[in-house]
C-alpha cells in the first residue's frame, strides 16, 4: 500500500474534528476548554480522560495513553496509521492523492513513521524505568525538591534513561527495529569504533512533542554534579 505524502497527513489532521471522532466510542461532556470521559482503553468508573478539541489531541491521566486523532483511530479500530489516516480522509471529506507503491517518497514516508513508532516505544520504556526500583530516587526528587505532583509527571511523560549501556537499544532491536532506524532515530549513537550505544543515560527525560501530542525528541538532563553536559538534547532527524 502507498503511504501518503505529509502535507496530505497534515490536511487530513486539521480538518478532522477529534470531537467528534471519539465521541463515537465514548461519552464526552465539556469541561472548561476540555472534554471529559471515561477512557475506552483500560475499566475506569471515575473519568480521567481528555480530548482538547483546539490541540486535537486526547490523553487520559489514568493509563497514560494519548496522542493526536490518528493514534486514537489506530488504537480504537486496531489497524495501522495509514489505514486511519485513509479512515479520517474518508469522514471528513478530504481528497485522497493517487500515489505510487514504489520510490524515493515511499521509503522517506516509511522511515519517517518508523521513527515516530521507535519514539512511541522509548516514551514507554523511558515511563517504566521511572517507577522501577531503580528510578525511585529520581521520581523522589520530582516530587519533592522539584515540586511536581503525581499527575503532573504523568501527564508530561517524563522518564528515566538507566545508566546502562544499551538497554533501550536492546528493547527496540526487540521490536523489529533495525538498528540504522535505531541511529537515525537519535536514540542511539555509533561511536568511532563502530559501537552502539543509548544516548541517553543516567538522565531524566523530558519528551519533545508536536502540538499533537506526538513526542519526536527528547531532552535529557543530568543526574549527578560531575555528570555532563547538563542538559542534552535529541540530534536532528526527519521528523
Amino acid at each position: 500500500m502507498a503511504l501518503f505524502p505529509q502535507s496530505f497527513i497534515d490536511e487530513v489532521r486539521a480538518a478532522s474534528d477529534i470531537v467528534a471522532v471519539v465521541s463515537d466510542s465514548v461519552s464526552l461532556r465539556k469541561a472548561g476548554s476540555t472534554y471529559k470521559g471515561l477512557c475506552p482503553f483500560h475499566g475506569e468508573k471515575t473519568p480521567s480522560f481528555t480530548v482538547n478539541k483546539d490541540k486535537g489531541f486526547f490523553y487520559c491521566f489514568g493509563c497514560g495513553v494519548g496522542g493526536d486523532v490518528f493514534k486514537f483511530i489506530e488504537l480504537q479500530e486496531k489497524i495501522g496509521f495509514q489505514e486511519a489516516v485513509r479512515q479520517l480522509a474518508h469522514r471528513f471529506g478530504v481528497p485522497i492523492p493517487e500515489m505510487e507503491a514504489g520510490g524515493e517518497h515511499r521509503e522517506s514516508a516509511a522511515e519517517r513513521e518508523a521513527l515516530v513508532k521507535i519514539h512511541e516505544v522509548a516514551v514507554a520504556y523511558f515511563r517504566e524505568q521511572l517507577d522501577s526500583p531503580a528510578g525511585a530516587r529520581i521520581r523522589q526528587y520530582l516530587l519533592t525538591e522539584r515540586g511536581l505532583t503525581a499527575e503532573t509527571i504523568d501527564r508530561l511523560q517524563l522518564g528515566f534513561a538507566p545508566p546502562g549501556r544499551d538497554a533501550l537499544r536492546q528493547r527496540l532491536l526487540k521490536q523489529g527495529f533495525s538498528p540504522l532506524q535505531l541511529v537515525t532515530s537519535g536514540l542511539v549513537s555509533r561511536r568511532d569504533d563502530g559501537a552502539e550505544i543509548d544516548r541517553f543515560r543516567g538522565r531524566l527525560m523530558i519528551p519533545i512533542a508536536r502540538d499533537t501530542g506526538t513526542v519526536i525528541a527528547f531532552g535529557g538532563r543530568a543526574l549527578e554534579k560531575d555528570q555532563q553536559p547538563k542538559y542534552l538534547n535529541s540530534p536532528e532527524t526527519p521528523i
